[in-house]
């Protein structure tokens, strides 16, 4: 028999029915709601990951530029420079002080009076006429405030091309005397812009400097160079501002007056984040939480990368700030050697003994020799990078390589006892004699700084197919950690003062590599370390063999 359904059965089944079809539309809602509370989330963690990024660029440009203030500061003060107007003894010392420029330089620097008048200057254009008055906008400000600025965007007088330009105030007894104008061009092809050139991101991103007149100093989108950037979200007001189709982030640089910009597309920067979470919504209302599930997941993935995005650009901008400070600090201390030992020596000439003449400028050879070292060095550590590096490969015997090296040392260090053993039999190897004398000389010079006084054993041996030099020590050593890292770029050793931009034994790891051997580090903490590399045998050359 049939039971007949009742009113309450009915009642309760509906009571269900609704019950399931509001927990689903209530489950669907709560999973609507927080994946479209984590594309918010997102992308404001987003926005805040590009506002830091540029927060440390215009950070390490700030400490650039007042790194060069204080550069510039202490070699004008050793000049002592006059700006009077055409005057012979400023222009002996700037034609002395261009030889540092390179040769294929674009731009050079002048010198002005108090007045603001043309002195005197290096690779003046033919239209620079000495006496003119220079009507540089920002330069009257130097003069009266005595405090060293970056100039704006403008004409220049070294060069046809706009520039932006570092001005010096030049003092003389205390009072203010003149200026100098280093100019820097603002092209494609300035040293400056191809570094940020680099900074482009995706299809629409680009960063900028822009100066206090809002024209563009440098920029990855070429076509800005020294125009007005005419954008309404790049205002005064640092931070993140969106509007419209736009994004734009603003960061200044107090020490050059300038502002970092990066701008682009806000479909491009949310579109990585938000297009797969709205395709991911329309699967949740139909789906309920599994693409809730789906969003979650990928969502912590993205802010994972994003993550390890910022903790990377972190890293880098660290690495460039010490690589900027290790550098300006070790080429300030042979600069100003060198130019206080020439000074004095020039000032002095006639009433210095021959024996003192020799001394002043054999320390003022060794502060060459340093400065050439130390730029010789981040330079050649550039073109490793870049894979520019080239090599000239020639049959040698190394023993003579290796005596030449260790003849040198001696020469600047008499006192310091080094003893050289090498091989009875020629000791033939094909490599590049320039490249292996800079190993051997950055080998012998880490050893001479990490065990002052202590002697060097320096050996050259035949192995198993293999030309062996080794430079020892017996200096305090390196323990497991230090051994670790020692190729490393940047790592300087545990003296008392440990000197040098920590790019020496990086760069002979990468020339030995380049030359098919290997360089290996070996040492007992405080019973010093041994260095050692290998290059491949060759036959002797018939001119030798015969």
């Amino acid at each position: 028999m049939t039971v007949p359904a009742t009113p309450d059965r009915h009642r309760r089944d509906r009571v269900v029915l609704a019950s399931a079809v509001a927990a689903v539309m209530l489950t669907s809602g709560l999973v609507v709601f927080t994946v479209l509370k984590a594309e918010r989330d997102g992308t404001q963690a987003l926005e805040r990951l590009q506002q830091s990024q540029v927060q440390q660029l215009a950070r390490s440009m700030n400490t650039r530029v007042e790194t060069t203030f204080t550069s510039a500061a202490g070699i004008l003060n050793n000049l002592k420079l006059s700006g009077k107007v055409a005057d012979p003894g400023d222009k002996a010392q700037l034609d002395q002080l261009s030889t540092y420029l390179a040769k294929d330089a674009r731009t050079g620097f002048y010198v002005v009076d108090g007045t603001g008048r043309l002195a005197n200057g290096i690779l003046l254009r033919s239209e620079a006429k000495i006496g003119s008055q220079v009507d540089r906008p920002g330069l009257a400000d130097v003069l009266r405030s005595g405090k060293p600025a970056v100039l704006d965007v403008a004409a220049g007088l070294t060069t046809a091309l706009p520039t932006i330009a570092y001005a010096f105030p030049i003092t003389k007894d205390g009072a203010l005397v003149g200026g100098v104008v280093s100019e820097l061009d603002v092209s494609p092809e300035s040293n400056f812009n191809a570094e940020v050139a680099q900074l482009k991101t995706g299809r629409t991103g680009d960063f900028t400097f822009v100066d206090r007149a809002g024209k563009v100093v440098a920029s990855s989108e070429l076509g800005l160079l020294g125009k007005q950037l005419d954008d309404p979200l790049v205002g005064d007001k640092r931070g993140f501002h969106r509007g419209g189709d736009r994004i734009a982030v603003v960061e200044p640089v107090p020490a050059a007056s300038w502002r970092g910009v990066f701008r682009q597309s806000a479909e491009e920067f949310d579109g990585a984040l938000t297009g797969p979470l709205k395709s991911a919504l329309v699967l949740i209302v139909l789906a309920g939480t599994l693409a809730a599930g789906v969003g979650v997941v990928f969502l912590a993935r993205r802010l994972r990368a994003a993550r390890e995005e910022q903790r990377r650009l972190q890293e880098v901008s660290a690495v460039r700030e010490e690589f900027i400070s290790i550098v300006s600090h070790e080429l300030r201390t042979p600069v100003a050697g060198l130019l206080g030992f020439l000074q004095t020596t020039l000032d002095h000439w006639d009433a210095m003994a021959e024996d003192e003449r020799r001394r002043a400028i054999g320390r003022s050879l060794s502060s060459a020799r340093r400065l050439h070292a130390l730029t010789r060095d981040v330079l050649d550590s550039g073109s490793m990078e870049a894979g520019g590096l080239s090599y000239s490969f020639s049959a040698t015997d190394l023993r003579d390589e290796v005596s030449s090296a260790v003849l040198a040392t001696q020469d600047v260090l008499p006192d310091r006892v080094i003893r050289l053993t090498l091989a009875d039999e020629p000791t033939w190897v094909s490599c590049d004699r320039e490249r292996i004398t800079q190993v051997l000389t950055n080998l012998l010079d880490n050893a001479v700084k990490s065990a002052p006084g202590s002697p060097l054993d320096v050996t050259v041996e035949t192995r198993g197919g293999v030309a062996v030099v080794s430079v020892k020590d017996e200096g305090p050593g390196m323990n497991e950690s230090e051994l670790a890292r020692v190729f490393d770029k940047f790592v300087r050793g545990r003296t008392s003062t440990p000197a040098g931009t920590g790019l020496g034994l990086y760069i002979c790891k990468q020339i030995v590599n380049a030359h098919g051997g290997d360089i290996e580090a070996s040492s007992v903490e405080g019973r010093g370390a041994t260095v050692s590399f290998t290059l491949p045998l060759v036959p002797a050359p018939v001119e030798s063999a015969v």
